[in-house]
């Protein structure tokens, strides 16, 4: 039996990463900052599917010391936090001190010193993590006793004594969904404070990296306008045609190496792969899973490929149903609203004018407006802002899936 090389449902290895060379070195001066005790953050943007969580796992893997940051071998404490709806600052801080505690309380003798410093958790867990009273928990005294403790962790795991289980050259803490986080959260507040308190504590060996949707930003300056002077920002965009190459270069090659057999892709079939892949990291995955698949295990043709993007259960539905059909149906329950949707999707995520739309919508124009009223109100178009009538899709993930969607209904109905 044939092993699928291509891993659309995980991030992608290290060793098959492609691109991101600014990015990349973008991270790599924070971590060597951070390392000398200046230590400050990145905040990572992306659409769906972009490759926001791989780029994570490569900066974990060479924070940890798996992989050379410039020539040289560093040693960091990472610990990875994912942000839900329900997130609170409460949840976040056990959060951190359970993925602390994971780590360095591995012996009798640090779980007793870490149990030390971290005693305020104690608190918590006698009146639980839910804060709807400021009788129960004073959050802002939490938060001082939160800072302390960590600024004592940060000290120890860096003074080259090893007190915590091993000297370490600092902390990143990576957090990841962060476009899920809820106002109570604070998010942008929690992380600007932070800093601000370690650094009067006199450790700044602490790294911050943060992903999430584009919307990310505006959570954090909403909650604290200056946190983002702490973060370096990076937007990540689409692969470009040589990094494609590169990672359907190298998922064949691991083919090869995990079936013993060489699989090649004819030269028909790898044009409409990079078509469909859009420069989608995640894309190139699914679509490339789908036709390997269908494939003999040597050769994937052209035929596998529209096979697998088109045919059900297929690249596009699987695609949409992990991220768009919930917007694209369910928010939506009203063709003419999609009708927009599948108008504006031809700009890919460009600015279109409502004059635009209007040309090309079949039906009154009071209903054009009711469309675009609703979906402007759900969040599914963005208006441009100071400009009237100007309209976009949230992202190209979203824009292209829906060019793609409708091609396959396209092929449904003609081979009915």
């Amino acid at each position: 039996m044939k092993i699928n090389p291509f891993n659309p449902n995980s991030p992608t290895n290290p060793g098959m990463f492609a691109g991101r060379i600014n990015e990349i070195e973008t991270i790599e001066k924070i971590v060597i900052q951070t390392k000398a005790d200046k230590g400050h953050g990145f905040l990572l943007l992306g659409q769906r599917g972009i490759g926001k969580t791989s780029l994570l796992n490569l900066v974990k893997f060479q924070a940890e010391g798996s992989i050379e940051i410039q020539g040289n071998t560093v040693n960091f404490l990472v610990i990875e936090i994912d942000i839900t709806s329900e997130t609170n600052q409460i949840t976040l801080i056990k959060k951190i001190q359970l993925a602390l505690k994971r780590k360095l309380a591995k012996t009798e003798k640090t779980r007793k010193l870490f149990g030390e410093i971290w005693s305020f958790i104690g608190k918590l867990e006698a009146v639980g993590v839910k804060v709807d009273t400021k009788k129960q928990v004073d959050t802002e005294m939490l938060f001082e006793e939160f800072c302390y403790s960590l600024a004592d962790t940060l000290k120890r795991i860096t003074d080259g004594e090893g007190q915590l289980s091993a000297d370490y050259d600092g902390l990143l803490i990576l957090v990841d969904e962060t476009d899920k986080a809820c106002k109570e959260l604070d998010l942008g507040t929690f992380v600007k404070l932070l800093f601000e308190r370690l650094q009067k504590e006199g450790t700044r060996k602490l790294m911050i990296g943060i992903a999430g949707l584009p919307k990310t930003k505006s959570i954090l300056t909403e909650s604290h306008p200056s946190c983002l002077r702490i973060l370096d920002e990076l937007n990540l965009d689409r692969l470009s045609e040589p990094d494609i190459n590169y990672v359907i270069k190298r998922v064949l090659a691991h083919s090869k190496e995990i079936n013993g057999v060489e699989t090649v892709i004819d030269d028909k079939a790898h044009e409409l792969l990079i078509k469909h892949s859009e420069g989608f990291p995640h894309f190139i995955h699914q679509y490339g899973y789908c036709a390997f698949d269908l494939s003999d295990g040597e050769t994937i043709t052209f035929k596998n490929v529209i096979q697998g993007a088109f045919g059900q259960n297929g690249a596009i539905e699987k695609i949409g149903d992990r991220y768009y059909r919930d917007d694209y149906y369910n928010k939506i329950k009203v063709e003419s609203y999609r009708q927009v949707l599948k108008i504006m999707a031809t700009k890919l995520d460009s600015w279109v004018t409502k004059a635009y739309i209007k040309k090309i919508f079949k039906g009154k124009d009071t209903t054009l407006d009711n469309a675009i009223n609703a979906l402007r109100t759900r969040g599914i178009i963005l208006d441009k802002e100071g400009t009237r009538g100007k309209y976009r899709l949230q992202d190209k993930g979203f824009a292209w899936w829906i060019v793609m969607n409708e091609e396959k209904e396209k092929v449904k109905d003609s081979s009915a």
